[in-house]
């Protein structure tokens, strides 16, 4: 194993950051270097270069990088993206590196650390971050529906509301009804404290778009379910809109409400970005039930992954 020197992103690192990702796409010589001048002078010109030059580990081969590791922290948790690494180097030996070293440059406030592990793009590297303590917690299908046709409302005499102050505890308690856990088991947000898991939610992904937040009520006025759309402009889901939750109450269940709220939110969808959007979502494997009704509504399956977590000793 090659003894990589890893070090925070400095003032700088722009350049060689740009030109490791271009190498890590199989561009060389001049057309690499035209390609990364070009890439700078637009990071320049949109104010970009601070970003970049932001939350990224880096790993050196003397005075080469080898590899760049983005990560992204929330409160107590680092979110670790899947390194850039120069194809001279071994991908895995570089992680390693990584790994070994990224609790000395996490804040004592952070106590885990999760990684997203796609299964088909690149090759799965789930079996390096176990091997450095992180252990594979939720195997996950991505989904993802093109809005080419138009959509009706549903036949089920449910009503829609989108959020809003004035129906802020109502949107809670029928939130709170439809999960007896986590309401998600890759961010841990408890459904007991539905104020805290919403705060979470806007720190994590910014302001959201109340027309995307839909409550459903039935024909007896009685609030029935939920589900929470959200755009992306960047990530894996970049430019897509994202069903991240959604959610019937116990007394409402087994009356296809569920695919009902979820056609209504895409519905609007459409309604505001118009035919070519595209909506995504991910459902846990082996949960059967909800994938079929989502592919009844138009969604494909697109990619499976698996989300590791690591607790700080």
């Amino acid at each position: 194993m090659m003894n990589f020197q890893i070090r925070l992103v400095e003032t700088g690192d722009v350049w060689d950051i740009t030109r490791l990702v271009h190498r890590s796409r199989g561009l060389e010589g001049a057309i690499l270097e035209a390609q990364v001048e070009q890439e700078v002078a637009r990071f320049q010109e949109q104010g970009l270069v601070a970003e970049i030059e932001s939350q990224t580990l880096v790993a050196l081969d003397g005075a080469r990088f080898a590899g760049i590791l983005r990560y992204g922290g929330f409160e107590t948790e680092l979110q670790l993206q899947r390194p850039d690494v120069d194809p001279a180097y071994d991908e895995r030996e570089v992680t390693k590196a990584f790994l070994q070293n990224i609790w000395s440059y996490a804040g004592p406030k952070i106590l885990k650390a999760t990684y997203v592990d796609y299964h088909t793009r690149l090759g799965a590297l789930g079996d390096v971050f176990e091997a450095a303590g992180f252990t594979r917690w939720v195997d996950r299908i991505d989904m993802r529906l093109k809005l080419t046709a138009e959509i009706a409302p549903g036949q089920k005499g449910l009503t829609f509301q989108s959020y809003s102050e004035a129906i802020n505890e109502r949107f809670f308690q029928v939130y709170k009804a439809s999960y007896q856990d986590n309401l998600d088991p890759m961010m841990e947000w408890g459904a007991t404290y539905p104020e805290k898991s919403f705060k979470m939610f806007q720190t994590r992904f910014g302001e959201f778009d109340r027309d995307l937040w839909v409550l459903a009520t039935d024909a007896d006025g009685r609030d029935v379910g939920f589900a929470i759309f959200h755009d992306f402009p960047g990530g894996r889901y970049a430019g897509d809109t994202v069903l991240l939750y959604t959610g019937v109450a116990p007394i409402a269940r087994g009356k296809g409400f569920g695919g009902e709220i979820v056609r209504e939110g895409v519905r609007r969808v459409r309604a505001k970005y118009g035919p070519g959007h595209a909506v995504s979502l991910s459902v846990t494997q082996g949960n059967e039930p909800a994938a079929n009704n989502y592919k009844k509504l138009g969604f494909r399956p697109t990619e499976a992954f698996s989300v590791y977590k690591m607790v700080r000793g």
